[in-house]
């Protein structure tokens, strides 16, 4: 635990995080909510910029690492290696300072805080970089020339993960997709509102600095670039932070005002808030999570947005739940996944997840499926969705539920991603019909 004023040198906290997000499993987003009110704006930014980037492109700093120290990183200090990967972070992909400075910074950093050896081992590590010259040729011919390892550690993937896109895409987009899905997000918004409003905000956006043009999509969103916070926006209760996709999964269940809908596993609450917008004041909203610290999240977000047609509910979605049955116009499953669509704007997920998730994930998902189905009304519409990409969690989820229930009728089915200029998280919506 960082504490007194070492809590207070961006570059000490930032490599804090780093090591927390990989030892202890934990989204850097929430880290960073938790971390980042003792610094100023720009230095907010820095860290941010320094976590998430270093997350990102882990494999590719820690080539570098092990081919200048000689040690592969599961035999360097945990600490010292934070240091390392801020540092290279840095001189790789920042330019803000001169190499040279970075490297003493650093240096100073771990030896008032390690051994001395420990200083030696940063400074000699960092110059030996530099002396190699870490390009992408040297990369490249380090490898020996192996096309497949060389992308799989130039975008920093896991080589399962690498593998698994490859499956997906084919072979002639494989190394394309791997730097398409290393590549961050800007931030997305969704404007309650008509086109005219829309069009507002994004003037008043451009007005404050910030890039903003319609999202391809949804009628209701704007991308930005990734300078826009929420404290950006908090004086404008009609808009919120939400991802294309997520805003998607909500419109493509048609809701109409006055309409019963159940969003089943709700938190953390974004598609609550946006169904509770288009269901009006005579429709209804039954927010239910596992989750009961969450839940209070999305209690106080309802609470600043005014809403009051929302009924917050503690419920495991894979327990059944028998005086739902049949009780809702329309249900809303946006299903426990791997999460794997969200790496753009998540990059943990690339070392936090296993092989094996998809897996178990699609099981849990399933059976939280079939209460899901019994809560929807004869004619009423069942929305399922999940942020990820695996054939068990998505299509074959689907195919597998159809035939075991004919009275759904797929609808619409598809990925929210097509191609590499899109500018979303990859999510998997399927709309289902109960004809009796």
């Amino acid at each position: 635990m960082l504490i007194g004023q070492r809590a207070q040198n961006p570059k000490i906290t930032a490599a804090s995080l780093t090591r927390k997000v990989l030892e202890r499993s934990l989204f850097i987003n929430e880290l960073l909510n938790n971390t980042l009110d003792a610094f100023s704006l720009p230095e907010r930014r820095f860290i941010t910029e320094l976590t998430y980037g270093t997350i990102r492109n882990l494999a590719r700093l820690d080539f570098w690492i092990e081919q200048a120290s000689g040690k592969p990183v599961s035999r360097i200090d945990r600490d010292v290696l934070s240091h390392l990967r801020i540092a290279l972070y840095q001189i790789l992909f920042m330019h803000n300072r001169e190499d040279a400075s970075i490297v003493n910074e650093a240096v100073e950093i771990v030896k008032g805080s390690s051994r001395r050896e420990a200083a030696g081992f940063t400074n000699f590590t960092l110059r030996e970089i530099l002396r190699i010259g870490p390009s992408r040729a040297a990369m490249f011919r380090r490898l020996g020339h192996d096309r497949d390892r060389f992308y799989r550690v130039w975008h920093s993937f896991p080589d399962w993960l690498a593998a698994l896109i490859g499956d997906l895409v084919g072979e002639k987009y494989r190394y394309k997709y791997l730097g398409f899905a290393n590549t961050p997000l800007g931030i997305t918004l969704r404007v309650e509102g008509d086109e005219a409003r829309r069009a507002a905000v994004i003037a008043e956006l451009q007005v404050l600095g910030v890039t903003a043009e319609p999202a391809a999509l949804s009628p209701h969103g704007i991308y930005t670039d990734r300078a826009v916070t929420w404290s950006m926006i908090r004086d404008w209760p009609d808009v919120h932070i939400q991802d294309e996709s997520s805003q998607l999964a909500v419109i493509d269940m048609a809701v109409e005002p006055g309409q019963q809908v159940l969003d089943l596993c709700a938190a953390p609450g974004g598609k609550t808030i946006f169904l509770s917008w288009l269901l009006g004041p005579t429709g209804r909203v039954t927010a239910a999570d596992v989750n009961p610290y969450k839940l209070k999240n999305i209690a106080e977000a309802l609470l600043r947005a005014g809403r009051n047609n929302v009924d917050i509910r503690l419920q495991d979605g894979a327990a059944h739940r028998p005086e739902w049955n049949d009780a809702f116009d329309a249900v809303l499953l946006d299903a426990p996944c791997s999460a794997l669509g969200t790496m753009r704007r998540h990059p943990e997920v690339k070392w936090l997840k296993k092989p094996t998730d998809g897996v178990q994930g699609a099981r849990l998902a399933a059976t939280i499926l079939e209460n899901a189905a019994r809560y929807v009304k004869p004619g009423g519409t069942l929305l399922f969705s999940v942020c990820t990409f695996t054939r068990e969690e998505t299509t074959g989820q689907i195919q597998q539920f159809v035939q075991k229930h004919p009275e759904f009728k797929v609808e619409k089915a598809y990925y929210t991603i097509s191609t590499l200029l899109d500018n979303r998280d990859v999510f998997f919506i399927a709309r289902l019909r109960r004809t009796r």
